[in-house]
């Protein structure tokens, strides 16, 4: 039976990598390149950061991390602005998918009027009292 136990973090990362790279290999999928992509773009009013947008790719997939735009500027189009700039971004690369997720007290309607759609919803996540919700958005290229 196997010995469990505290590993180190890199070290461990560094061997499962290699697993899944064999994974990849065995199934013919080709995943050079589209790993590991970050994208920022921050939107300014003069040389003032007043919102951004953080992107990761991950193969033929874009997660949003982050979207936020400083409150004096909501409802100017700003956000509108960074997530088309996001879709622009994956389509250029191809990406298929992009995913966000949004607490209960954010955005869920914005990214609903943005086409994005509900795959899930999580309770008490992260506190109690509120609700994670998890949306897609199928790119047709």
């Amino acid at each position: 039976m196997a010995n469990l136990r505290r590993a180190d973090s890199t070290e461990l990362e560094l061997y499962l990598n290699t697993i899944f790279t064999q994974q990849f290999t065995e199934n013919h999928l080709v995943y050079e390149d589209k790993v590991g992509e970050v994208l920022a773009i921050g939107a300014y009013e003069g040389e003032h950061l007043i919102g951004g947008i953080m992107m990761r790719r991950r193969y033929d997939h874009l997660a949003i991390t982050k979207l936020a735009i400083d409150r004096a500027y909501r409802g100017q189009r700003i956000g509108t602005q960074l997530i088309r700039a996001a879709e622009r971004f994956a389509r250029d690369r191809h990406i298929i998918n992009i995913t966000l997720s949004t607490r209960s007290y954010q955005a869920m309607g914005f990214y609903e009027k943005c086409g994005y759609q509900i795959y899930g919803t999580l309770p008490d996540l992260p506190f109690a009292g509120v609700t994670t919700t998890y949306f897609v958005k199928r790119l047709l290229n």
